[in-house]
C-alpha cells in the first residue's frame, strides 16, 4: 500500500555507459512505497545504446534526457535540476539501488530538514554496513570530511538545490562540496542514521588515489579542497587532501 505524502518528489539518476546497472537502478525506483512525481535519467554522453533496458519500462514512468557530449556527473545533475517541478529532489547514481522505503523515509524527514542523508550497506558484501549514528549535518562536522554517503543516499529540497547547483568545475569531491555549501546556507541537514540502499563499489578512494599519484597529477584534482581551504584551515586541508606526507 502506497503511503501518500505532501512532498512531491523528482528523481535524478545520472548514467554514463552502464544500461545494465541503469535496469536495477530504475526499477528500484519505480517500486518506492512512496512514488515520485518524476523521474528523470540523464544519460551523460555515453556511446553504448540505452534503448534496450529503457524499453522495459514503461514510457510514461520516467523521462530520458541524452546530453550528446559527456560533460561529468555534475552537469547532468544540474541538468536535472533544472528540468525538476517537485518540492524535493532525489539524487541517485546509476550503480546504487535503493531499498523500496528510501524516499519514504527521506520524504518523512523533510518536514523537518531542507536536506537528507542516509547509510548504505555494500552492494557486494549487503552484511558489510556504513552507518553514521549523527543526526544533524554541521559545517563542523563535515569540514572533517564526508563520513556519510555519496549522492545516491540524499534528497534535498528543491528550491536549496537550484540555489546552490553542483560545481561543474569539479571532477572529485563532489558530494563533499555540496554538503559544505547546503550546511554554509544555514540549512537543516539531517542523518538517517540506517542503511537504506545498496552502494556498489568501483571507484578507489580519494586518499588512496591522490596518494598513489605523480604531484603534478595531485593539484588538478583537489578543486573542492582548495574551494574551502579557509574554511578547512591549513591543517585540515593537508589531512582531508592526503598529500602531507608526500610534501614533507
Amino acid at each position: 500500500m502506497e503511503v501518500k505524502m505532501p512532498n512531491t518528489v523528482s528523481v535524478v539518476i545520472t548514467t554514463h555507459n552502464r544500461p545494465d546497472y541503469l535496469k536495477e537502478s530504475l526499477a528500484a525506483v519505480l517500486k518506492q512505497t512512496v512514488m515520485p512525481k518524476e523521474v528523470f535519467v540523464i544519460d551523460d554522453g555515453s556511446s553504448v545504446s540505452y534503448e534496450e533496458v529503457l524499453s522495459l519500462f514503461p514510457s510514461e514512468q520516467f523521462t530520458y534526457v541524452k546530453v550528446p557530449v559527456a560533460s561529468g556527473a555534475n552537469a547532468a545533475r544540474n541538468l536535472g535540476i533544472s528540468k525538476s517541478t517537485s518540492d524535493i529532489i532525489a539524487f541517485l547514481d546509476d550503480d546504487d539501488v535503493w531499498d523500496n522505503d528510501y524516499l519514504e523515509q527521506h520524504i518523512a524527514e523533510h518536514l523537518h530538514a531542507d536536506a537528507v542523508t542516509c547509510g548504505y550497506r555494500f552492494l557486494e558484501t549487503p552484511d558489510k554496513i556504513h552507518i553514521n549514528e549523527t543526526e544533524i549535518i554541521t559545517t563542523d562536522v563535515i569540514k572533517k570530511g564526508n563520513k556519510f554517503c555519496g549522492m545516491s543516499g540524499v534528497t534535498c529540497k528543491a528550491s536549496l538545490a537550484k540555489k546552490l547547483m553542483f560545481d561543474e568545475e569539479l571532477k572529485n569531491s563532489q558530494d563533499w562540496d555540496f554538503f559544505v555549501r547546503i550546511t554554509l546556507e544555514d540549512a537543516v541537514f539531517k542523518n538517517i542514521p540506517k542503511d537504506i540502499y545498496f552502494y556498489r563499489r568501483g571507484h578507489v578512494s580519494i586518499s588512496t588515489e591522490v596518494a598513489n599519484m605523480p604531484l603534478e597529477k595531485v593539484f588538478p584534482r583537489l578543486k573542492a579542497f582548495k574551494k574551502h581551504k579557509a574554511l578547512l584551515g591549513k591543517e585540515a586541508y593537508n589531512d582531508r587532501v592526503a598529500i602531507k606526507r608526500q610534501l614533507t
